[in-house]
């Protein structure tokens, strides 16, 4: 009894912990644009232009001769967020019908739900990069800073730019074509598809690899779990991708030193695995939660010095659920560690049993 009400009580506390996290997500999606577009310096910022446009392929720069205002830009970028939350709400799990049923729901199943998960994948990735800044720092080995303008605005407007164009770069293009190559070799023989459906699978495969595993009858993340829903071609691109997203964190003397190779190597390994999971939506929200979600605050903070203390509680808030994800991720695996011990104990104790037995005459 006293387990079960325990049980509840957990649920019913990560349901709740997960709405305010989701409300203070959507709370920054409303005031971003109202920031940009609704005050002076705002609109200032705005009115830059851009000649051109640099995107990555991995760490590769490539220039494209398209000349915008950063107002439009802005706009395009939001949009992109705005997008990636409906998607996180209504895919896969409705959110609000997760949210629902969270107490009679399996906790696994919950996590099937991307906005469900995401708080707690964010909060607990922040906390490990913290640590791992922290460690080194004590170390000797510098983090840095990352690149600024110095100009408030223009600042965010490139958090948020880097949040998509480094996804793209990293995560959509170089998984998402290997995903494609590796289904349409790997789809089952009997499963045959018209143009339109190889279509379907080509455009699901880069934005959400678990439905397009569905569609070729693969393995998936959703019905048998990351060890044997993920192949080891996906973990090598994965883990490939991640370095390569590490490594291009580095800008000696200018921002980013070299610790900050190996938090932006674990944060790339936990995108990585969002996009395999969930889509692209969930990753994008990743990167947005890190370069634009607390800024959001901060910015606001800029002109009304009174959100201040709002600001860094919600970095405070997202540290303490890091911890208590961490703490539930350790107990669990402390539980799983002893529940393996001792049915090998009971397997032992069977076979010892079943040696001594005397056989019937």
């Amino acid at each position: 009894m006293i387990s079960d009400a325990l049980k509840l009580f957990a649920k019913m506390f990560l349901a709740f912990t997960v709405l305010i996290t989701v409300f203070l997500y959507l709370l920054a999606i409303v005031l971003g644009p109202a920031l940009f577009y609704f005050t002076p310096e705002g609109l200032t910022a705005s009115t830059v232009h851009f000649s051109a446009l640099k995107i990555w392929f991995l760490n590769i720069p490539v220039s494209v001769p398209i000349g915008l205002d950063v107002g439009a830009l802005f706009f395009g970028l939001w949009s992109i967020f705005i997008l990636s939350f409906v998607a996180a709400w209504k895919l896969r799990e409705n959110f609000h019908q997760t949210i629902k049923e969270s107490v009679v729901q399996p906790t696994r199943k919950l996590f099937s739900s991307s906005l469900f998960a995401m708080p707690i994948l964010n909060s607990m990735t922040l906390l490990a990069v913290i640590a791992i800044n922290s460690f080194q720092e004590a170390g000797g080995i510098p983090t840095g800073t990352p690149p600024m303008q110095g100009e408030p605005f223009l600042d965010f407007f490139d958090f948020a730019y880097f949040a998509v164009v480094e996804e793209v770069g990293f995560r959509l293009i170089p998984i998402g074509a290997f995903l494609i190559i590796y289904l349409f070799l790997t789809k089952k023989r009997e499963v045959t598809f018209s143009l339109s459906q190889k279509i379907k699978l080509f455009f699901t495969a880069i934005l959400f690899p678990d439905n397009a595993k569905r569609m070729v009858g693969a393995k998936t993340v959703n019905e048998h779990g990351v060890r044997s829903g993920i192949s080891v071609g996906e973990w090598g691109m994965v883990l490939f991708t991640a370095i390569v997203f590490g490594l291009a964190h580095f800008n000696p003397g200018v921002s980013w030193e070299i610790g900050k190779v190996s938090s932006a190597t674990v944060a790339g390994l936990v995108l990585g695995l969002s996009y395999l999971l969930y889509g692209i939506q969930a990753s994008i929200i990743m990167h947005w939660f890190f370069n634009v979600y607390s800024d959001t605050f901060f910015l606001l903070s800029e002109l009304h010095p009174a959100a201040a203390s709002f600001a860094n509680g919600t970095v405070i808030f997202n540290v303490i659920l890091g911890i208590l994800g961490w703490s539930a991720a350790a107990i669990l695996v402390f539980r799983r560690l002893v529940r393996g011990i001792e049915k090998r104990g009971e397997n032992r104790q069977s076979q010892t049993t079943s040696s001594l037995q005397i056989s019937p005459q």
